[in-house]
């Protein structure tokens, strides 16, 4: 815990203009909320002329938070990058960096600002904000016909004056850059090692175009660098080697594909009874998917699609075996042997949503689903449809495939 009479010099890092207040608005407020948004606020206008030496404790007085607030907002401003917060190696002294916001065009073309955007206030709201500040000019019908810099100044000044500036950083509209857990070095290394990849026909833009979509998606930077040498284009100039949206749908699919549900089921049931249901959820239980599934087409192996489906069943679900089982075998009668992977996954998650947590869950829903009857008999008429439920192509009404399924909703937006 920062000591709170320690020393805080307060930093400018850009110009801090009146303009940027109508970004963080528009853009920032959505994100960051009113204390941080602030608190931002405040700290611009303490170091707008100057930089200002002063304390943890006087900067809490002075904004009128309350500590807890003033360092919940304090943290939340660093992680979206409008403010940075240095400590001295040698001593109790810090530095906090206030910087400027970033312009609409640089918001959006951070993905990981993009993402929490939309996240956060919807695709419709967003599409708002991008017209607002879209630039609807249009110059296409007329021909630039301004005079050129030769035509009214001398060009003929020493070339040693380009180094003026050599080593300075002058002052403007910054780079914001969000603090993240990508290491730069280890992708590099990796890309050494285990591809035949040239880092150096990378350009800065395409790396960082890389950090961004393995930080919006969380992928370390093995990961990102796997994916990177299936959308690396030898053949292009530099500046053009990645295909980006490939790249940004791969590591999507990727994620997808290995997103660990945190549903938690049954392993085993515990049943203590020898009726039928109470032996078919034992077989249920006794056999692993790929076996099973394998047994119902006559030994033939499975398809990559299928052994792609149930490690999706398993890892992104949460199902068991034996629910697994028993919801192939249910889906197999219903459609006549097919195993259709959106409709898998939509019974799946509704099965989840329903609150089933072990294969006996399963058989009473899907039982429900089947027929009316007493509660004494309604294992034994497991397999028997009820009529009315039926539609003409043999499907229950509430198992129609939509065409959709869990994890394809959870991408809209």
């Amino acid at each position: 815990m920062i000591d709170l009479s320690s020393e805080i010099k307060l930093v400018k890092n850009g110009l801090l203009n009146f303009e940027g207040s109508k970004f963080l608005f528009d853009l920032y407020l959505p994100l960051i909320g009113s204390d941080a948004t602030f608190l931002y606020l405040f700290l611009a206008n303490e170091v707008k002329n100057e930089d200002k030496i002063t304390s943890l404790e006087t900067l809490v007085k002075d904004s009128q938070l309350n500590l807890q607030n003033f360092l919940l907002a304090k943290k939340t401003l660093e992680s979206i990058g409008l403010i940075s917060f240095l400590k001295n190696k040698k001593e109790e002294k810090y530095i906090l960096i206030v910087t400027d916001v970033l312009t609409p065009k640089n918001f959006f073309n951070n993905l990981t600002l993009k993402g929490l955007f939309c996240q956060r206030v919807g695709n419709d709201e967003a599409e708002k904000i991008l017209k607002k500040y879209e630039i609807k000019r249009n110059y296409k019908d007329y021909e630039n016909i301004s005079a050129k810099v030769d035509e009214s100044f001398m060009i003929d000044f020493n070339p040693s004056v380009l180094d003026l500036n050599k080593g300075m950083t002058l002052e403007g509209y910054n780079k914001n850059e969000l603090r993240d857990d990508f290491s730069e070095i280890k992708f590099i290394n990796y890309l050494k090692n285990n591809t035949q990849i040239k880092v150096s026909s990378l350009t800065d833009e395409e790396i960082e175009y890389i950090r961004h979509i393995a930080t919006l998606y969380g992928l370390k930077e093995k990961d990102i660098g796997g994916l990177l040498t299936e959308c690396f284009l030898v053949e292009e100039f530099k500046g053009n080697k990645v295909d980006k949206n490939k790249l940004k749908n791969l590591a999507r699919t990727y994620v997808k594909s290995y997103r660990v549900s945190a549903n938690k089921t049954e392993k085993i049931t515990k049943i203590n009874s020898t009726s039928d249901v109470a032996n078919l959820v034992r077989f249920y239980e006794s056999t692993s998917p790929v076996k099973f599934l394998k047994s119902k087409q006559n030994g033939v192996d499975l398809s990559e699609a299928d052994l792609n489906l149930i490690e999706e069943l398993s890892a992104n679900v949460g199902l068991s075996n034996g629910m697994i089982n028993a919801l192939i075998d249910r889906v197999l009668r219903i459609q006549n042997g097919e195993l259709n992977r959106n409709y898998v996954l939509k019974i799946a998650t509704t099965l989840v949503r329903k609150g089933c947590k072990n294969t006996l869950d399963c058989l009473e829903d899907f039982n429900r689903r089947d027929q009316k009857v007493t509660k004494e008999d309604k294992y034994k008429n497991y397999d028997k449809p009820a009529k009315e439920n039926l539609k003409p192509n043999g499907q229950y009404e509430e198992d129609i495939d939509d065409g959709t399924s869990f994890f394809d909703e959870d991408d809209e937006g």
